[in-house]
């Protein structure tokens, strides 16, 4: 189980290697991975199955973007990366502006992406993104789901199976991100605004990553519907123009249901709001229902 128990003691070995105290660190997050500050390093503590080869292709694509100079937090230059602590792939990343009295704005995000899909594909072995095939894993994984849930769940993603494979994508296929939020941004402490989280980097349609900013938009205040526009106009193109634009919301939001239905614990908050979603799915509501952030 992927609990603070399990990743505390990567976290004092790496303290350990860095010569710090892992007294001293603040556990950010604890969700996908296992997020801590220390000193003036965070630190991140893959789950097992996350691999190392797959922390070495997010460190590869880390390192050729910021040789491109594009705004990306950066790893830490005093220990090798990835490491291999007992079962853990970990990572460790200068630490920057949280940006807590300035977040980084969907404008914001806006330039950044505009700048990471005008980029070449990177020299980086890299998966190519199959939301389908990730729900259906996700669906059978999970602990918290009934099988009127899961069935409910798979229902709803045959049709979006099928516009997916079908679809034709307008603006074409490169580096994604996979998960741009503007939590997944920090600043530089000059308050320059960066990418970070890279663990999701993949090879597929820009229309992803447009597709999750608009759900986030949507699903969650801050930052609410109208920040869409404003992304829309500093990444330069409208996606909602799109026909096939509405299909891929839906898929990801379909996605972000199953992915924490997977993650989520029994009697947890998270479990809570995977069905807080699921039910609104079921009263057919979904489209006036906010969702709080896991």
């Amino acid at each position: 189980m992927f609990v603070e128990a399990r990743t505390r003691p990567a976290l004092a070995e790496v303290c350990r290697r860095l010569d710090m105290s892992d007294a001293d660190a603040v556990l950010l997050r604890h969700h996908t991975n296992a997020v801590y500050a220390v000193g003036d390093v965070v630190v991140k503590v893959a789950p097992a199955e996350f691999g190392l080869e797959r922390a070495r292709a997010v460190v590869a694509v880390v390192r050729w973007l910021a040789g491109q100079g594009f705004p990306t937090v950066n790893l830490s230059s005093r220990l090798p990366q990835p490491l291999l602590v007992g079962e853990h792939a970990v990572t460790v990343w200068q630490r920057l502006d949280p940006a807590h009295d300035a977040p980084v704005t969907t404008a914001e995000l806006g330039g950044l992406l505009r700048r990471l899909h005008a980029l070449p594909a990177p020299p980086v072995s890299l998966p190519t993104l199959k939301p389908v095939d990730s729900i259906r894993r996700s669906l059978a994984r999970s602990t918290i789901l009934t099988v009127r849930d899961r069935d409910l769940l798979l229902e709803r993603l045959e049709p979006l199976a099928t516009r997916w494979l079908e679809a034709s994508f307008p603006r074409g296929a490169s580096l994604i991100q996979s998960d741009p939020q503007t939590r997944n941004a920090l600043r530089r402490f000059d308050g320059t605004p960066v990418l970070a989280d890279w663990d999701g980097a993949v090879l597929g349609p820009r229309e992803w990553d447009l597709a999750t900013v608009a759900v986030h938009c949507r699903r969650f205040t801050p930052p609410g519907p109208a920040a869409f526009s404003d992304f829309t106009v500093a990444y330069g193109w409208d996606v909602t123009s799109w026909p096939g634009f509405e299909a891929v919301c839906e898929l990801r939001e379909l996605q972000m249901i199953a992915t924490n239905a997977r993650k989520a614990r029994p009697g947890t908050e998270a479990e809570a709001e995977v069905l807080h979603r699921i039910g609104a799915l079921r009263r057919s509501d979904q489209d006036v229902t906010k969702w709080h952030i896991l």
